[in-house]
């Protein structure tokens, strides 16, 4: 397994943060602002910064299953792959010598490499984090530095290149071994999730984000009227597919706005598709090499091509959805030239947004 594509496994904790922060809602930005941010950024009052930050524990895990976490390099960097939680379970220690949250996680995902193509893998662990905040103008920026981490189990599931597999075999090399200790190390990185008061918007980035700093986002987004649901970069190389999501929709009459943008490669095919079709899809494809095939319909199936801004919009029922992105002949309308012939891979640029049906 390359050390490039092991290091983009480690992201899988960003999801602890990112769908873990809207739980945060019922902390209240009104409650700190009250206080004043003086109070708030006092070291002296940490007990009451640890308090804050409990709020909303019960949620964290609920949130953090929804939807699969993005697994990358680095902030600015294309997502190589993702991480789907199956199980999860948060607790928070408030004790006078350690104050911390606790959060144990299983599920599997899948990430891709030059050397290996595309692997497939189960993962179940443990982070400590020490949790502080800090407040910026109308922001709150809630940091997570880990204490410990500790990934119990991390199985390689699939290796999709053959001549990986056989050069793995000869050099008796432990994928899965490599996996866990390059997984222990990027974790130790910590992660910042960036609160908005104004909208509830939330954002998150690898490592530290000092304190009026924001993450990278290929778009800049400006809407009074609608919920940004994602707004990143990926690579999905010849052959491939990546599932962005699953987007959760409450209300009816809601609409999903999609604008994507692709470069490197001549076109990439992007489907709307149910949470249950998408949750068969990843299970096969995080198991088998090999582009998947869909078993149930799509609300949306067009080509994007290279060049262009592709803005489209989705009616949906109330609901869960996933953003396919298909780089091969197995779904969507186009038929890339496969693997290994011809492998262009395509930088897809994709903003989601969460709003109502328009007139």
């Amino acid at each position: 397994m390359g050390l490039r594509n092991s290091s983009s496994l480690t992201a899988i904790a960003a999801a602890l943060l990112v769908l873990g922060c809207p739980s945060r809602e019922s902390v209240g930005m009104g409650s700190m602002s009250v206080l004043g941010a003086g109070v708030v950024n006092s070291p002296s009052n940490k007990s009451l910064r640890f308090d804050l930050l409990k709020f909303g524990l019960d949620r964290f895990c609920e949130e953090m299953q929804k939807s699969g976490a993005p697994l990358k390099l680095g902030d600015d960097q294309p997502v190589m792959g993702r991480f789907f939680a199956k199980n999860c379970r948060s607790e928070a220690i408030d004790e006078e010598r350690r104050q911390s949250i606790i959060v144990h996680f299983e599920g599997r995902g899948f990430a891709w490499s030059h050397p290996t193509g595309r692997i497939g893998f189960d993962l179940r662990g443990m982070v400590e984090y020490a949790t502080d905040f800090q407040l910026e103008g109308d922001a709150m920026y809630v940091y997570f530095r880990p204490r410990l981490t500790d990934t119990a189990a991390f199985h390689t599931l699939m290796v999709e290149s053959q001549v990986a597999q056989t050069a793995m075999q000869v050099a008796s090399f432990n994928a899965d071994e490599f996996g866990r200790r390059v997984v222990d190390g990027q974790l130790k990185r910590g992660f910042t999730v960036i609160r908005y008061s104004d909208k509830g918007e939330t954002e998150f980035g690898m490592g530290i984000v000092p304190k009026g700093a924001r993450p990278f986002h290929p778009f800049n987004v400006q809407t009074e009227d609608k919920v940004v649901v994602a707004n990143e970069r990926t690579e999905v190389h010849a052959g491939q597919q990546d599932f962005v999501g699953a987007f959760h929709v409450e209300d009816e009459d809601q609409s999903l706005y999609l604008t994507l943008t692709v470069d490197g490669a001549p076109a990439v095919d992007a489907l709307i598709i149910p949470k249950l079709v998408g949750d068969q899809a990843v299970n096969a494809y995080v198991e088998k090499a090999g582009p998947v095939s869909l078993m149930g319909g799509a609300l949306l199936d067009e080509s994007v091509t290279q060049g262009s801004v592709w803005k489209r919009f989705v009616n949906v029922a109330p609901g869960d959805y996933y953003l396919m992105l298909d780089n091969s002949d197995r779904a969507g309308r186009s038929a890339p030239p496969r693997a290994g012939f011809d492998d262009r891979a395509a930088k897809v640029d994709y903003l989601v947004l969460r709003g109502e049906r328009p007139d």
